[in-house]
């Protein structure tokens, strides 16, 4: 399973994200940030990838404060590969 994780060091700016991509009818989930991506607040947006485009274009658009990245998630059974794509 793959799937897109945006990171943000503060809360406020994560809900301000996850309220934009809602607005624009875009399916996302609030979910605990693997330990992997340390410099976060703790939550992470998670999407699906064929949101990838539209999440770097957003985010290249829009200053959002606190923002860490964007990160690719490969997940194989237990194991977890994390990889920053913007």
């Amino acid at each position: 399973m793959k799937y897109l994780l945006v990171a943000f060091k503060s809360r406020n700016s994560l809900l301000a994200f996850t309220k934009n991509l809602r607005l624009n009818g875009i399916a996302v989930e609030v979910v605990n940030t693997p330990r992997a991506i340390s410099i976060s607040c703790g939550l992470s947006a998670k999407l699906n990838l064929t949101y990838t485009n539209f999440v770097i274009n957003l985010l290249s658009h829009n200053v959002y404060e606190n923002f860490v990245g964007v990160y690719l998630v490969a997940r194989v059974g237990l194991k977890e590969q994390i990889s920053k794509i913007y």
